[in-house]
């Protein structure tokens, strides 16, 4: 559904982008992570046509951002970090607007209406000027109002930025139903534990280009790795766990307390599957047992550095 080309876009003082590429399949929801300055919103524009590029292509639902502008804006739903309303229309007056500027027709126009006030959770509330309204119901009705002409493609800038948890909550949800709808989706944001709960993948992002993870960050994060953490829970001497640990080369317990263990192994999945193994054999009865790696502030971490988000 995004296709990016070797992008390039320079601002007087600095590069914008610089030869970054991106492609985003139908269904797919994205995270865009980088630090302050990389270029994800300058992308983000630049794909919703607000932007033109220096040079490269963009595609967005097989239309080329440069030559079919339009074509683009009837596929694509874009919302910016800083919420934009106006104040002074109530929450009815203020769909039915956006659904003219998005020249909806009879009887389409009224049942978009109606979606955006159901999604919204703003239903009972049509009468209920927009300046009465929370950030965070705000943030919904802006989103809802995105999604009036139905896009096959959504472009999210920082869309929580001063949402409470709660907001956060729902904003989260709002986006898994989306995706689980068919909607593809591409996010930015800071706030990584929000992308780690609802991306199908993370593209990061430095000063303009495309940042590929250092070995430990990709291995641990997806297959084999030089550590995994295993976390636990069984029934039996917590004595017999801490000996199978202690006679595991470089396993380090982080947690062994209740029937829970939490610890850390050199290597990837076969040795963590090899662990098991020395557990069963040790008469540890086992009724859970996952691997993972590092999380996405990890794998943060281990790309960038010192960076900030």
């Amino acid at each position: 559904m995004i296709e990016v080309e070797s992008i390039r876009k320079i601002f007087r003082g600095g590069r914008g982008l610089d030869a970054f590429s991106l492609r985003l399949e139908r269904n797919e929801l994205v995270g865009l992570v980088g630090p302050n300055g990389a270029g994800k919103s300058t992308l983000i524009k630049i794909l919703s046509t607000l932007l033109s590029a220096d040079s490269g292509v963009a595609r967005v639902a097989g239309r080329e951002v440069r030559a079919d502008p339009r074509g683009v804006r009837a596929s694509v739903g874009y919302l910016p970090d800083m919420v934009g309303v106006y104040q002074d229309m109530r929450i009815g007056e203020f769909l039915e607007f956006f659904a003219d500027a998005f020249c909806l027709k009879e009887p389409a126009r009224s049942a978009a209406i109606e979606r955006a006030l159901a999604r919204s959770g703003l239903a009972n509330r049509t009468d209920d000027f927009v300046e009465h309204l929370s950030l965070g119901w705000k943030q919904r009705l802006v989103l809802a109002k995105t999604l009036l002409h139905d896009p096959k493609v959504l472009l999210l800038d920082e869309p929580a930025t001063g949402l409470d948890p709660l907001a956060r909550i729902v904003l989260r949800e709002q986006l898994k139903q989306l995706h689980a709808e068919g909607v593809a989706i591409l996010i930015s944001s800071h706030i990584l534990t929000d992308l780690e709960d609802i991306c199908t993948r993370i593209v990061f992002i430095a000063d303009g280009k495309n940042v590929s993870e250092p070995p430990s960050a990709i291995d641990a994060a997806g297959e084999f790795g030089p550590a995994v953490r295993c976390e636990i829970t069984y029934e039996g001497s917590a004595d017999a766990v801490e000996k199978v640990v202690k006679d595991s080369p470089g396993a380090r317990t982080l947690e062994n307390k209740d029937g829970r263990l939490v610890i850390e192994l050199p290597g990837g999945k076969k040795e963590a599957s090899a662990f098991l193994q020395l557990l069963l054999a040790a008469g540890v009865f086992i009724t859970h047992f996952e691997t993972r790696g590092p999380d996405l502030e990890e794998r943060y971490r281990l790309t960038f550095g010192g960076r900030s988000v």
